[in-house]
């Protein structure tokens, strides 16, 4: 996956300086504000050289924006070694005076009254007018701490720094992260954009915040970021509304699509509406997966797409194999994730390319559990969010897998994490019913159509699932102890009652003959005692022997 492919196609205006760096600019709301500063913060290794030469790079490479490097650290042919493998050939673009490298001291930024003018402003005003430079990176401002800790270098920097945006430029400067002294109150006073990078070695994450941005807009929050063989890819947990409020509508809802299991096709009254969400949530080993497989196997001849955090996609084949689902064909696209291998953000937005390219409109995510590993609740929710209003946007049919600990109480509602993302809510849950385990199936919420909102038994056969006929007579089924007797149970009950009631209705006619009679109580005694055999089995009751008592002679 490339990282170009995460841009959202935002269009470059004159006031802003697109950075180049997927992700970054649809963060900044577009990019940088042109001649203003922006500081790029971090510790160690925390990638801030790399992000700020990727500016200077793009703007050489992709945007016609020639750019300086002002470095106190490394000389420049050190640099160009380094730029080197991510891909960058600084030489070339030095030599054409497209990306200029310059070694200074730090002294050399700041009036010396012995001198005219101050040298390196006038080397870069030169470079400005005669090359087009309109980036200038300074790494790093750290240099400088000792020298504006006083109050004349102070204002000096800041002259120098007026000066380079009076030329047309735009500073990005980098310095090192230092909490509590900040590095001389320049965020505070100069920098308009500052931007934090952090990394947490012991989760092999980095993450980038917008922490200021005077002027313009800008998506809140912490967003992961890489640094790969390309260089810097960020991956916002968010979009700009704007983005979203130029993607095609949805069309309308048309016929249902088939859930691929006839008996909750019939609860669903059809079906799922196209273009939902449904989030099927339940225990473990309650056919969460297999319900899913259903759905995407009988959307046949589209294709499919199965984002697995689990299982591979042979793994899945044979899993599925048992349930007559035909899961390894190209009818079946299987993304296969690792969240402790890469973001989420960064998942979703491969998935995003793929849906895309293939034109899918079936997509199952397995599970919701496994996307939100590492991630808070706001963060999971706005990756989530972002996702399936992409997704709806297209009319795209998603349905989401989550596995419950438990149900507590009566309302399964209340242990469903982001219930109301969902159009389409399916629980599945175990009972007890009888001193058998049973698996049962119901539609807590159905968005834009008619639903059964009864309790019904759920089996696994060679052909798949089967949903039975609901319970009756049955209560404390989501509690997970029921108690009573399922439909067919107490069908079975009523039927020789009904033989009952049909015999005396028989018995009081005048003109019935002896030998029917005769052979009415027959059939009566039998159908008597197969209901007695019924009820003793079903309250686990003896059956006791129905003929008379004989009296003992004296």
């Amino acid at each position: 996956m490339t990282g170009n492919k995460l841009l959202v196609e935002l269009p470059q205006t004159a006031d802003r300086v697109r950075t180049g760096v997927p992700g970054l600019d649809e963060i900044l709301g577009g990019g940088l504000l042109r001649q203003r500063v922006a500081l790029l913060k971090g510790g160690p290794g925390a990638g801030k050289t790399t992000l700020a030469l990727q500016m200077l790079v793009a703007g050489a490479t992709q945007y016609d924006e020639p750019g300086i490097l002002l470095t106190f650290e490394q000389v420049p042919s050190q640099l160009f070694a380094d730029a080197a493998a991510m891909g960058w050939d600084l030489k070339a673009l030095h030599d054409d005076y497209r990306l200029r490298v310059m070694f200074i001291e730090p002294d050399e930024v700041l009036d010396n009254p012995g001198r005219q003018a101050n040298r390196l402003l006038v080397n870069v005003a030169e470079l400005a007018e005669d090359h087009g430079s309109r980036r200038l990176v300074i790494d790093s401002l750290s240099h400088l701490g000792s020298i504006l800790s006083k109050d004349e270098a102070r204002a000096a920097f800041i002259k120098f720094m007026l000066e380079l945006k009076a030329l047309g430029l735009t500073p990005i400067g980098t310095a090192e992260y230092l909490p509590e002294t900040g590095i001389g109150g320049i965020d505070a006073y100069l920098v308009d954009t500052l931007i934090l990078l952090e990394r947490d070695a012991e989760r092999s994450r980095r993450t980038l915040e917008v922490v200021k941005s005077r002027g313009h807009y800008h998506i809140a929050g912490k967003h992961p970021f890489e640094i790969g063989a390309d260089g810097v890819v960020v991956y916002p947990h968010s979009y700009p509304a704007a983005a979203e409020a130029n993607a095609e509508p949805a069309p309308s809802p048309a016929i249902p699509l088939s859930s691929g299991v006839p008996g909750l096709d019939e609860m669903l009254g059809g079906g799922y509406v196209p273009g939902s969400t449904i989030l099927v949530a339940g225990l473990s080993g309650t056919f969460k997966s297999v319900l899913a497989a259903h759905f995407l196997a009988s959307g046949a001849p589209s294709t499919g797409l199965w984002i697995s955090f689990q299982e591979s996609a042979a793994d899945l084949a044979r899993s599925f194999a048992g349930h007559g689902i035909a899961f390894a064909d190209s009818r079946i696209e299987v993304f296969e994730a690792l969240t402790g291998r890469d973001p989420v953000q960064k998942i979703l937005s491969a998935a995003d390319d793929l849906i895309t390219g293939r034109g899918i409109q079936r997509v199952v995510i397995d599970s919701l559990n496994d996307l939100a590993a590492g991630l808070t609740g706001e963060e999971r929710a706005e990756a989530v969010r972002w996702f399936l209003r992409r997704l709806h946007a297209r009319g795209v049919t998603v349905l989401i897998t989550q596995r419950l600990a438990r149900v507590t109480g009566r309302n399964p509602l209340s242990e469903i994490d982001h219930a109301e993302l969902a159009d389409t809510i399916i629980y599945l849950g175990l009972v007890e019913i009888e001193s058998r385990l049973e698996k049962v199936i119901s539609v807590l919420k159905h968005r834009g159509g008619p639903v059964a909102g009864d309790l019904r038994s759920i089996h696994a056969t060679n052909s798949g699932l089967v949903v039975s006929d609901r319970f009756l007579g049955v209560s404390g089924v989501l509690g997970g102890v029921a108690l009573g007797h399922r439909k067919a149970q107490i069908e079975e009950i009523f039927q020789p009652l009904f033989f009952v009631r049909d015999f005396l209705k028989l018995a009081g006619d005048p003109g019935l003959d002896p030998e029917q009679r005769e052979r009415m109580l027959r059939d009566m005694g039998g159908e008597t005692d197969r209901v007695i055999g019924l009820l003793g089995r079903y309250f686990d009751q003896p059956q006791k022997n129905n003929e008379p008592k004989k009296e003992a002679r004296p």
